[in-house]
Protein backbone atom coordinates (compact mmCIF):
# COMPACT_ATOMS: atom_id res chain seq x y z
CA UNK A 1 0.00 0.00 0.00
CA UNK A 2 1.35 3.35 -0.83
CA UNK A 3 0.83 6.56 1.28
CA UNK A 4 -1.91 7.47 -0.69
CA UNK A 5 -3.61 4.21 -0.64
CA UNK A 6 -2.90 4.40 3.31
CA UNK A 7 -4.26 8.36 3.50
CA UNK A 8 -7.37 7.19 2.17
CA UNK A 9 -7.75 3.92 4.41
CA UNK A 10 -7.18 5.80 7.08
CA UNK A 11 -9.98 8.50 6.41
CA UNK A 12 -12.59 5.77 6.11
CA UNK A 13 -11.03 4.11 9.55
CA UNK A 14 -11.40 7.38 10.91
CA UNK A 15 -15.64 7.51 9.14
CA UNK A 16 -15.92 3.75 11.28
CA UNK A 17 -14.18 4.66 13.98
CA UNK A 18 -15.69 8.11 14.48
CA UNK A 19 -11.70 9.46 15.24
CA UNK A 20 -10.36 12.70 14.94
CA UNK A 21 -6.33 12.72 14.09
CA UNK A 22 -4.86 15.70 16.83
CA UNK A 23 -0.88 16.48 16.00
CA UNK A 24 0.81 18.92 17.16
CA UNK A 25 2.66 20.69 14.54
CA UNK A 26 6.16 19.52 15.74
CA UNK A 27 5.31 15.93 14.08
CA UNK A 28 6.43 14.47 10.62
CA UNK A 29 5.33 16.97 7.90
CA UNK A 30 3.88 13.62 5.95
CA UNK A 31 1.30 13.65 9.09
CA UNK A 32 -0.02 17.52 8.86
CA UNK A 33 -1.80 16.38 5.74
CA UNK A 34 -4.07 14.11 8.05
CA UNK A 35 -4.70 16.11 10.71
CA UNK A 36 -8.11 17.40 11.92
CA UNK A 37 -6.23 19.85 14.54
CA UNK A 38 -2.71 20.59 13.82
CA UNK A 39 -1.42 23.22 16.29
CA UNK A 40 0.99 24.81 19.25
CA UNK A 41 0.08 23.44 22.60
CA UNK A 42 -2.26 25.77 23.61
CA UNK A 43 -4.60 25.00 19.91
CA UNK A 44 -3.71 21.38 20.95
CA UNK A 45 -5.89 21.69 24.55
CA UNK A 46 -8.04 24.09 23.28
CA UNK A 47 -9.26 22.15 20.66
CA UNK A 48 -9.44 18.92 23.44
CA UNK A 49 -11.38 21.11 25.74
CA UNK A 50 -14.20 22.71 23.30
CA UNK A 51 -13.64 21.70 19.91
CA UNK A 52 -14.17 17.58 19.59
CA UNK A 53 -16.87 15.78 18.65
CA UNK A 54 -15.14 12.30 17.93
CA UNK A 55 -15.07 9.42 20.19
CA UNK A 56 -12.15 8.76 19.46
CA UNK A 57 -8.85 10.89 19.64
CA UNK A 58 -5.59 10.02 18.04
CA UNK A 59 -2.88 12.04 19.70
CA UNK A 60 0.33 12.56 17.34
CA UNK A 61 2.36 13.84 20.04
CA UNK A 62 4.90 12.66 23.03
CA UNK A 63 3.07 10.72 25.69
CA UNK A 64 2.27 12.98 28.27
CA UNK A 65 0.04 15.19 25.57
CA UNK A 66 -2.04 11.45 25.56
CA UNK A 67 -2.14 11.54 29.01
CA UNK A 68 -3.39 14.96 29.58
CA UNK A 69 -5.86 14.27 26.64
CA UNK A 70 -6.95 11.35 28.47
CA UNK A 71 -7.07 13.35 31.70
CA UNK A 72 -9.31 16.45 30.47
CA UNK A 73 -11.50 13.37 28.06
CA UNK A 74 -12.63 10.56 30.25
CA UNK A 75 -15.59 10.58 28.17
CA UNK A 76 -13.15 9.70 24.74
CA UNK A 77 -10.69 6.62 23.88
CA UNK A 78 -7.76 7.99 23.67
CA UNK A 79 -4.68 6.34 21.58
CA UNK A 80 -1.18 7.61 20.88
CA UNK A 81 -0.02 5.17 18.25
CA UNK A 82 3.67 5.00 19.71
CA UNK A 83 4.67 5.45 23.47
CA UNK A 84 7.36 8.46 22.97
CA UNK A 85 8.59 9.88 26.02
CA UNK A 86 9.82 13.58 26.12
CA UNK A 87 12.81 13.84 28.30
CA UNK A 88 12.10 16.95 30.22
CA UNK A 89 8.07 15.66 30.79
CA UNK A 90 10.04 12.12 31.80
CA UNK A 91 12.95 13.97 33.99
CA UNK A 92 13.75 12.56 37.36
CA UNK A 93 14.80 15.40 38.48
CA UNK A 94 11.12 16.55 38.37
CA UNK A 95 9.76 14.03 40.26
CA UNK A 96 6.78 14.29 42.13
CA UNK A 97 8.65 13.63 45.33
CA UNK A 98 11.37 16.68 44.47
CA UNK A 99 9.24 19.37 43.44
CA UNK A 100 6.41 18.33 46.53
CA UNK A 101 9.44 18.80 48.89
CA UNK A 102 10.82 22.35 46.89
CA UNK A 103 7.12 23.26 47.50
CA UNK A 104 7.02 22.57 50.91
CA UNK A 105 10.38 24.70 51.27
CA UNK A 106 8.67 27.74 49.75
CA UNK A 107 4.91 27.71 51.64
CA UNK A 108 2.38 29.79 50.87
CA UNK A 109 4.24 30.90 47.30
CA UNK A 110 2.27 29.92 44.16
CA UNK A 111 3.55 27.05 42.17
CA UNK A 112 3.50 27.23 38.47
CA UNK A 113 4.65 24.40 36.87
CA UNK A 114 5.56 23.46 32.76
CA UNK A 115 2.66 22.18 30.95
CA UNK A 116 6.30 19.73 29.87
CA UNK A 117 7.02 17.97 33.10
CA UNK A 118 5.79 14.38 34.35
CA UNK A 119 1.91 13.85 35.13
CA UNK A 120 2.02 13.60 38.89
CA UNK A 121 4.19 16.67 39.36
CA UNK A 122 1.64 18.82 37.34
CA UNK A 123 -0.49 17.89 40.65
CA UNK A 124 0.90 19.95 42.85
CA UNK A 125 1.20 23.17 40.46
CA UNK A 126 -1.54 26.10 41.80
CA UNK A 127 -0.76 27.02 37.69
CA UNK A 128 -0.11 25.09 34.59
CA UNK A 129 2.13 27.29 31.94
CA UNK A 130 1.61 26.25 28.47
CA UNK A 131 4.80 26.43 26.71
CA UNK A 132 6.04 30.09 25.10
CA UNK A 133 2.86 31.66 27.79
CA UNK A 134 5.38 31.35 30.94
CA UNK A 135 5.77 34.62 31.08
CA UNK A 136 2.04 35.96 30.53
CA UNK A 137 0.60 33.01 32.87
CA UNK A 138 2.99 34.61 35.87
CA UNK A 139 2.32 38.23 35.41
CA UNK A 140 -1.40 36.93 35.49
CA UNK A 141 -0.86 35.97 39.50
CA UNK A 142 -1.81 37.66 42.25
CA UNK A 143 1.77 36.63 43.82
CA UNK A 144 4.54 39.29 43.87
CA UNK A 145 6.78 35.96 44.25
CA UNK A 146 6.08 32.98 42.43
CA UNK A 147 8.00 29.41 42.25
CA UNK A 148 8.67 27.83 38.77
CA UNK A 149 8.82 24.23 37.56
CA UNK A 150 9.91 23.10 34.08
CA UNK A 151 12.39 23.99 31.60
CA UNK A 152 15.61 25.66 32.61
CA UNK A 153 15.70 28.11 29.58
CA UNK A 154 12.48 29.26 29.56
CA UNK A 155 12.64 29.97 33.17
CA UNK A 156 15.35 32.69 32.36
CA UNK A 157 13.63 34.02 30.09
CA UNK A 158 10.56 34.54 32.54
CA UNK A 159 12.58 35.73 35.03
CA UNK A 160 14.24 38.30 32.64
CA UNK A 161 11.12 39.66 31.18
CA UNK A 162 8.58 39.33 34.34
CA UNK A 163 8.42 42.06 37.15
CA UNK A 164 7.41 39.35 39.76
CA UNK A 165 10.21 37.61 41.75
CA UNK A 166 10.50 34.22 40.14
CA UNK A 167 12.38 31.67 42.57
CA UNK A 168 13.33 28.45 40.20
CA UNK A 169 13.55 24.90 40.81
CA UNK A 170 17.22 24.61 40.90
CA UNK A 171 17.60 21.53 38.90
CA UNK A 172 15.16 22.14 36.13
CA UNK A 173 16.52 20.40 32.94
CA UNK A 174 17.24 21.69 29.54
CA UNK A 175 15.61 20.75 26.17
CA UNK A 176 18.82 19.52 24.66
CA UNK A 177 16.33 20.39 20.94
CA UNK A 178 16.56 23.92 21.71
CA UNK A 179 19.74 23.93 23.17
CA UNK A 180 21.75 23.29 19.99
CA UNK A 181 20.55 26.72 18.27
CA UNK A 182 23.19 29.25 18.72
CA UNK A 183 24.11 32.90 19.10
CA UNK A 184 26.52 32.04 15.97
CA UNK A 185 23.61 31.01 14.25
CA UNK A 186 21.73 34.55 14.51
CA UNK A 187 24.82 36.01 13.17
CA UNK A 188 25.63 33.85 10.46
CA UNK A 189 22.10 34.24 8.76
CA UNK A 190 21.20 38.05 9.63
CA UNK A 191 24.64 38.30 7.58
CA UNK A 192 22.87 36.58 5.06
CA UNK A 193 19.41 37.71 5.10
CA UNK A 194 19.74 41.54 6.97
CA UNK A 195 15.85 42.35 6.20
CA UNK A 196 15.03 38.94 7.75
CA UNK A 197 13.06 38.69 11.66
CA UNK A 198 14.50 36.27 13.93
CA UNK A 199 11.60 34.65 16.08
CA UNK A 200 12.95 32.36 18.50
CA UNK A 201 11.45 29.44 21.08
CA UNK A 202 12.10 30.97 25.01
CA UNK A 203 13.71 27.12 25.58
CA UNK A 204 16.41 28.76 23.04
CA UNK A 205 19.78 29.42 25.26
CA UNK A 206 19.76 33.19 27.04
CA UNK A 207 22.11 34.32 23.94
CA UNK A 208 19.92 33.17 21.47
CA UNK A 209 16.73 34.69 22.76
CA UNK A 210 18.35 37.77 23.67
CA UNK A 211 19.72 38.19 19.89
CA UNK A 212 16.00 37.30 18.56
CA UNK A 213 13.99 40.04 17.16
CA UNK A 214 10.96 37.84 18.86
CA UNK A 215 11.06 35.24 21.56
CA UNK A 216 7.43 33.76 21.65
CA UNK A 217 5.64 30.38 21.53
CA UNK A 218 4.79 29.26 18.32
CA UNK A 219 1.19 30.03 18.23
CA UNK A 220 2.10 33.73 18.61
CA UNK A 221 5.23 33.17 15.72
CA UNK A 222 1.96 32.22 13.57
CA UNK A 223 0.35 35.71 14.22
CA UNK A 224 3.20 37.51 13.37
CA UNK A 225 3.95 35.76 10.23
CA UNK A 226 0.00 36.40 9.82
CA UNK A 227 0.07 40.60 10.42
CA UNK A 228 3.98 41.53 9.63
CA UNK A 229 5.89 41.13 5.94
CA UNK A 230 9.60 40.79 5.75
CA UNK A 231 11.99 39.58 3.81
CA UNK A 232 12.41 36.46 5.50
CA UNK A 233 11.59 34.93 8.56
CA UNK A 234 14.18 32.79 10.83
CA UNK A 235 12.61 30.65 12.92
CA UNK A 236 14.35 29.40 16.30
CA UNK A 237 11.90 26.29 16.09
CA UNK A 238 11.70 22.56 16.06
CA UNK A 239 11.58 21.54 12.37
CA UNK A 240 8.09 20.33 12.31
CA UNK A 241 7.05 24.06 12.90
CA UNK A 242 9.16 25.20 9.95
CA UNK A 243 7.76 22.83 7.38
CA UNK A 244 4.06 23.78 8.32
CA UNK A 245 4.95 27.59 7.71
CA UNK A 246 6.56 26.59 3.91
CA UNK A 247 3.86 24.60 3.14
CA UNK A 248 0.92 27.24 4.64
CA UNK A 249 2.89 30.42 3.42
CA UNK A 250 4.31 29.47 0.02
CA UNK A 251 4.95 33.14 -1.20
CA UNK A 252 6.83 33.47 2.10
CA UNK A 253 10.27 32.68 3.06
CA UNK A 254 11.32 30.52 6.04
CA UNK A 255 15.18 29.62 6.90
CA UNK A 256 15.45 27.25 9.73
CA UNK A 257 17.95 28.69 12.56
CA UNK A 258 19.91 25.46 12.88
CA UNK A 259 19.56 22.76 11.14
CA UNK A 260 19.50 20.39 14.14
CA UNK A 261 16.25 21.30 15.88
CA UNK A 262 15.14 18.06 15.14
CA UNK A 263 13.41 16.31 18.05
CA UNK A 264 12.92 12.59 17.39
CA UNK A 265 10.44 12.33 20.54
CA UNK A 266 8.47 14.08 17.80
CA UNK A 267 9.70 12.25 14.62
CA UNK A 268 9.05 8.79 15.45
CA UNK A 269 5.51 8.52 13.98
CA UNK A 270 4.96 7.89 10.84
CA UNK A 271 1.81 7.47 8.35
CA UNK A 272 1.63 3.63 8.94
CA UNK A 273 1.36 4.07 12.51
CA UNK A 274 -1.60 6.23 12.61
CA UNK A 275 -3.39 3.89 9.71
CA UNK A 276 -2.04 0.31 12.07
CA UNK A 277 -3.59 2.40 15.35
CA UNK A 278 -6.63 3.12 14.18
CA UNK A 279 -7.14 -1.05 12.80
CA UNK A 280 -6.47 -2.33 15.92
CA UNK A 281 -7.60 0.30 18.04
CA UNK A 282 -4.65 -0.23 20.70
CA UNK A 283 -2.06 1.88 22.69
CA UNK A 284 -5.13 3.49 24.49
CA UNK A 285 -4.07 5.73 27.20
CA UNK A 286 -5.98 6.09 30.31
CA UNK A 287 -5.23 8.07 33.71
CA UNK A 288 -7.00 7.94 37.27
CA UNK A 289 -9.91 9.59 37.80
CA UNK A 290 -8.15 11.80 40.55
CA UNK A 291 -5.25 13.15 38.02
CA UNK A 292 -8.79 14.18 35.43
CA UNK A 293 -10.28 15.82 38.06
CA UNK A 294 -7.20 17.91 39.22
CA UNK A 295 -5.73 18.28 36.13
CA UNK A 296 -9.19 19.60 34.46
CA UNK A 297 -9.57 22.08 36.95
CA UNK A 298 -5.98 23.11 36.12
CA UNK A 299 -6.36 22.93 32.05
CA UNK A 300 -9.86 24.87 32.05
CA UNK A 301 -8.46 28.20 33.63
CA UNK A 302 -5.58 27.88 30.82
CA UNK A 303 -8.26 27.41 27.94
CA UNK A 304 -10.63 29.45 29.00
CA UNK A 305 -8.37 32.67 29.04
Amino acid sequence: MNTEEMKNQIQLLKKDNNAQIIAHHYAPEEIHSIADVLSDSRGFFEAIQNGINADVLVVVAPKFFAEITAALRPDKTVIVPIESECPVAHHRDLSYEKISTFKKNNLKIPLVCYATSPLNTKLLADVIALPGEVVSTIDNIDSDEILFVGEHNCTYDAIGKSKKKIIPYPKNPVCNVYNVANLSDIQRLKRKYPESCVLVHPECKPEVVNEADYSVGTGDMVKIVKEINYDTYILGTEKGFYDRMKNEYPDKKFVLLNDNLICNVFKVFRIEDIYTSLKKMDNIIKVDKTISDRLGILFSGITEN
